[in-house]
């Protein structure tokens, strides 16, 4: 029953196409048996290194999970080290070795466990839960072997331009470095170096970018885990409705088909909180240390998880000890968790203080310094990610303040009605704050601590975000599943129909057992239902893309734009580089453009035509890729340089054709266009959206030339992005 739920769902998202069902299951093994390869090996080290540390009244599972948490910061921590360190050694041949060795490690660590283990003779209806649990696979499945950027969602952006990219880069460069065109790269990216620990293994960004996806969705798998195997024992009821409610969770899906970091936060802050039940218990400093070395991942992955994750958890810690009578000694552990979160974050922390004097950077600019960025640079950071709405650095002309949303309309919007959190898990998850409140100190201590954590998470993105972007407070949903799956178990042992004004007939079931399964079940339908409505809106322009090569969906960018084999492209608002050539030239937003010195001399006089072009044939450019939708985007949101920007937002109100000085006064041609919309109203009223293409390719005079089958201008087909 669990293959066939995960089958069904696999070929119901994908489809009546045989194909590409077995494509996206071969996928799913190769792919997902590498990932599952390194969480293996990384378990080996991780118990290697804590197994003398781990409370002996801890659960076996909690061990054996937390060990590898540990294990794939510590692989990430050596991939770090080694490519910062030595040029040439991101190689499958250094890092399967590494891999095979943790795996061994692990094989001899459970062997005794794995003797011992058998298939148990019969199961009961309780068992089901993983058949619930295997339909949310299979629509991971669908939906993570599908390439990178094949999945059309807001957060496409992120995974192109960052998440992917800024590996891709050190893989090409078989080195770690800083990236001063990708501000990304100075972030923490202990997600991202097994990503790059997958591409040294695959031998090639593009041969390891579905294992990247792979690896990300293991972390869901270790939460969801780890939430079963730790509350299994003592609450076999709570375990179940949680990890199903946590595994369903519509967030927690979406995740699952990104190479992004989310889920890796939830993987440690599920570990985390587990551990401090085990403190609670009675767990001591070894309890303290544990939970410390997850926050102290957590933080690794992305700095959102000290406001997110490791602020909530030692708050909660501190209030609960204090809270309690007799127990405010506990409140001595503490200081030991601090130590062992910096300890685990240091790495990230030393490598940027190294890199720019700045140990956070790109934040803090104003207390540490910034680093390489010019001033503006570093406002537009600050005011583009502040919780304000601020004007555009520099604000372009004729630029005005919209009325923007408040934030108790963003609290409604991304949080009270985003569907991705789940309705049912969202309100299951208040009820049980509410019978928390009613029952008052009879309470459990842990389950106050979940809801401290919850409101803090609240608290902290709702005071602190830019936009509040629902996305941000995915860590929440460990919270919430673990309250709701508390409530519906608390209900399911309730004996007597509490409503009953009469004496209670005696009976030997469980009163509350039917409506606890019934809203399981319903919240559940209703998980499933929006993941699935969210991988059939988002994949429905392109059906039956399952395991394609990624270097044949960068030579078809190439293809579209008739661009020939040589061709070096300079991208001009367009920063999503993953598909374009290794050598393109490109920069975020926030970072120095390589034509904005160029385009300001050239404008004020200072630089002739000749001595432009000559600054660009050094660059070796010999095409300049321009995304209008994209760069008028950037320009009317965070900002961009007024040299690039300007003279393109005055046409575009203006409604005048695409175009820029900057290109007429270097003489460039037009060497193909790239077209997505046509107007839908006569052409005398249609605006530039409308009228304008989406990208224009220029080509430099030296640029290769090609005769492309038909004409740049008619082609309607645009590059996978």
């Amino acid at each position: 029953m669990i293959l066939a739920g995960g089958a069904l769902m696999l070929v119901l998202a994908i489809g009546l196409f045989p194909a590409a069902a077995l494509l996206a299951a071969l996928t799913a093994l190769t792919e997902g048996g590498m990932a599952a390869l390194i969480v293996v090996a990384a378990g080996g080290y991780g118990f290697l290194l804590i197994r003398r540390l781990l409370p002996r009244s801890a659960s076996t599972t909690l061990c054996v999970l937390t060990a590898c948490g540990l294990g794939l910061w510590v692989l990430s921590s050596a991939v770090l080290m080694v490519g910062s360190a030595f040029t040439g050694a991101l190689k499958a041949w250094v890092w399967w070795p590494v891999v095979a060795g943790g795996v061994i490690l692990a094989a001899w660590f459970g062997r005794k466990s794995l003797e011992r283990w058998r298939i148990r003779p019969g199961f009961d209806g309780r068992a089901l839960v993983w058949v619930v649990l295997a339909a949310a696979v299979g629509l991971w499945i669908a939906g993570a072997t599908r390439p990178p950027g094949l999945i059309r969602t807001p957060d496409t952006y992120d995974v192109l331009e960052y998440h992917l990219q800024v590996p891709r880069e050190f893989y090409n460069a078989q080195h770690i470095g800083p990236l001063d065109h990708n501000c990304y790269s100075f972030y923490p990216l202990g997600a991202e170096m097994l990503f790059l620990l997958g591409m040294a293994m695959r031998g090639g960004a593009y041969e390891g970018m579905y294992a990247a996806k792979m690896i990300h969705g293991a972390f869901g798998v270790l939460a969801v885990a780890a939430v079963f195997g730790a509350l299994k024992k003592d609450d076999d009821g709570r375990a179940r409705f949680s990890a199903a409610l946590l595994g369903t969770a519509p967030f927690v899906v979406y995740l699952s088909w990104l190479a992004m970091v989310e889920l890796a936060m939830i993987c440690y802050l599920a570990l985390g909180v587990l551990w401090m039940r085990e403190w609670l218990k009675g767990g001591g400093w070894r309890a303290s240390v544990c939970i410390g070395l997850m926050l102290g991942a957590s933080c690794s992955v992305k700095y959102l998880s000290v406001g997110l994750i490791v602020g909530p958890v030692l708050a909660a810690m501190v209030v609960i000890s204090l809270s309690r009578p007799g127990r405010a000694k506990d409140i001595a552990y503490v200081p030991l968790t601090v130590a062992a979160t910096v300890l685990l974050f240091c790495p990230w922390l030393i490598r940027n203080h190294t890199l720019t004097r700045n140990p956070v950077f790109p934040l803090a600019t104003k207390t540490f310094g910034e680093g390489h960025w010019s001033a503006e640079s570093a406002r537009r950071w600050v005011d583009g990610h502040g919780p304000e709405f601020r004007a555009p650095v520099p604000p372009p002309p004729g630029w005005s303040q919209h009325a923007t949303p408040t934030r108790a309309e963003m609290f409604y919007h991304n949080f009270m009605t985003e569907q991705q959190f789940g309705p049912i898990l969202l309100l299951l998850a208040g009820v049980a704050v509410c019978v928390m409140i009613a029952a008052g100190s009879k309470s459990d201590p842990w389950d106050w601590s979940l809801a401290l954590i919850l409101l803090g998470q609240i608290a902290v993105w709702a005071a602190f975000t830019h936009g509040m972007p629902a996305r941000f407070l995915a860590p929440a949903l460990v919270p919430m599943a673990l309250l709701a799956g508390g409530v519906l178990a608390q209900l399911g042992r309730v004996r007597t129909n509490p409503f009953r004004r009469v004496a209670p007939v005696p009976s030997t079931g469980a009163w509350g057992r039917p409506p606890a399964i019934a809203l399981f079940a319903t919240a559940i339908a209703v998980n499933l239902f929006i993941a699935y409505f969210m991988y059939d809106t988002y994949t429905a322009w392109a059906p039956q893309m399952h395991g394609v090569p990624g270097d044949g969906i960068a030579s078809t960018t190439m293809k579209d734009a008739h661009l020939p084999e040589g061709s070096r492209i300079m991208l001009l608002g367009e920063a999503r580089a993953f598909y374009f050539p290794p050598d393109t030239v490109y920069a975020t937003t926030f970072d120095a453009q390589a034509l904005d010195p160029i385009a300001r001399k050239l404008e004020s006089g200072e630089m002739t035509r000749e001595q432009a072009l000559a600054e660009l044939r050094r660059m070796n450019v010999t095409h300049i890729w321009v995304d209008w939708r994209e760069l008028f985007r950037l320009s009317t949101s965070y900002g961009f340089p007024a040299s690039l920007s300007a003279e393109l937002v005055e046409r575009a109100r203006a409604n005048r054709p695409a175009g820029m000085k900057l290109f007429d006064l270097l003489g460039l041609r037009v060497a193909s266009e790239i077209e997505r919309l046509r107007p839908t109203t006569a052409p005398a009223e249609a605006t530039w959206w409308e009228t304008w293409p989406l990208v224009t390719v220029y080509a430099l005079p030296w640029a290769p030339t090609t005769a492309p089958a038909t004409s740049p201008a008619a082609a309607p087909s645009e590059p996978v992005r």
